[in-house]
């Protein structure tokens, strides 16, 4: 069996990666280069490729684990078998994260009994139909709708832009003053960090990565942006949504001004996952999502018995 060779994801690398991801249908952020490689130094993101499949190792929080192998069904016991045989060689367990149903079931068929499955809900994506947070129609979104609209009755001088190469370092300056303001917030700061690292890499290499963005500026200051990417025919992931949260509306208004202007042609928006932080549930909550995405971790049968 030929060996695997996991390497750390460099942008030299987005035409092979990319060209494993066209054979499947993403539905889910992690299964984009725009998100493993901006997310790399947190999650320690390393990819192989075994024949026709992309392998993803991550090691979080001291963790090792495996994303499903990403390519055809046919002969998918094949690089379930490679990932077994390298983890068994490094004394890892075979444990897989950010696992969709679709992949659950394709795993679980070949590899019976092998494995626990645990629901993963602070992982699940949020997927919206893009219309109903246009429109935001009718009484479910009248708290929306109010938002939105005190935002434009109180700041009619807003300007919404496409976010170009000439904005990003405004938008560095927001971003820093943000995080500096949230210091002392011991429940997220720790993932705001991780995230404004994340960001910084999107800004850093723009040009390089497959991305769109706009912003929102009062009195020439950036106060919002948004940066988004197409995951398949019919739905954009929107990967990064900051807004002043001094300024009564504005979340509303980036949310929804963002989708309105440049991405009518498209049917859903996936707005990744809550991590499960109580505030952020509720506010994805609230905009209705027409689906989650459920996500699920299959960690290996008497594991923890064996431990």
């Amino acid at each position: 069996m030929p060996q695997i060779n996991f390497k750390p994801i460099t942008l030299a690398d987005k035409p092979a990666i990319n060209a494993l991801l066209a054979q499947i249908h993403p539905i889910i952020v992690e299964q984009s280069f725009n998100t493993l490689f901006p997310w790399q130094q947190p999650h320690a993101y390393h990819w192989a490729q075994f024949e026709n499949w992309l392998l993803i190792r991550t090691t979080y929080q001291g963790r090792t684990s495996f994303l499903p192998p990403l390519g055809p069904a046919e002969g998918y016991q094949r690089p379930l078998e490679a990932l077994a045989a390298y983890a068994a060689e490094l004394g890892l367990p075979q444990i897989f994260t950010e696992v969709t149903q679709t992949w659950r079931d394709l795993i679980m068929q070949h590899q019976p009994g092998h494995f626990q499955i645990f629901s993963d809900r602070n992982a699940a994506n949020y997927v919206y139909r893009i219309d109903d947070l246009t429109n935001l129609s009718g009484k479910k979104y009248h708290a929306q709708k109010n938002m939105l609209n005190h935002f434009k009755r109180n700041y009619p001088e807003y300007q919404f832009k496409p976010l170009t190469a000439a904005l990003l370092p405004a938008c560095r300056q927001a971003l820093d003053f943000w995080c500096a303001s949230r210091q002392n917030n011991n429940t997220s700061f720790p993932t705001l960090l991780q995230e404004s690292r994340a960001i910084n890499q999107m800004f850093a290499h723009w040009a390089d990565l497959d991305i769109y963005g706009a912003c929102i500026l009062l009195q020439g200051q950036v106060q919002a942006f948004a940066i988004a990417e197409i995951l398949n025919e019919d739905t954009v992931a929107v990967l990064i949504e900051k807004a002043n949260s001094q300024i009564k509306g504005l979340y509303s208004a980036i949310n929804q001004m963002f989708l309105a202007e440049y991405w009518q042609d498209f049917t859903y928006v996936n707005r990744a996952e809550d991590l499960g932080l109580a505030n952020l549930r509720r506010t994805k909550m609230s905009y209705l999502p027409a689906r989650l995405e459920m996500k699920y971790i299959l960690w290996p049968s008497g594991w923890h018995n064996a431990k």
